[in-house]
């Protein structure tokens, strides 16, 4: 599923970091050069404290998807990981960390779309 938002992804581990931009394309970047996009652009994350602490730049701020989900479901836990927010949206776990950015777009349009739905 292509997700139609136009906001990049960013996902920073101990591995490497990864942008996926508004086409959904991943690539793998530089420490400065993911804090310059970030800064210029919001970008989906997971965990946008931990991101910022991974960059080493605590001002760094985004469209944190676990912020998100809890406002979309207060009361309901979610693992907060790529692999756990899956599990909890029933959808494909992220096969490796090149492609947690790429994933971050797709959760983000399910956890959008229960904004449409008329019991929420």
């Amino acid at each position: 599923m292509q997700p139609p938002l136009p906001f990049p992804a960013l996902h920073a581990s101990h591995s490497g970091i990864w942008i996926a931009d508004g086409a959904g394309a991943v690539r793998t970047v530089s420490r400065a050069e993911a804090i310059r996009a970030a800064t210029e652009t919001p970008h989906f994350m997971l965990n946008a404290p931990l991101v910022a602490h991974r960059l080493g730049y605590p001002e760094l701020s985004g469209l944190d998807l676990l912020e998100l989900f809890a406002f979309l479901h207060p009361a309901r836990f979610v693992v907060p990981t790529a692999e756990g927010v899956a599990d909890t949206l029933a959808l494909a776990r992220p096969e490796d960390e090149g492609d947690v950015a790429a994933f971050l777009r797709s959760a983000a349009v399910v956890l959008l779309a229960v904004t449409g739905e008329g019991d929420w």
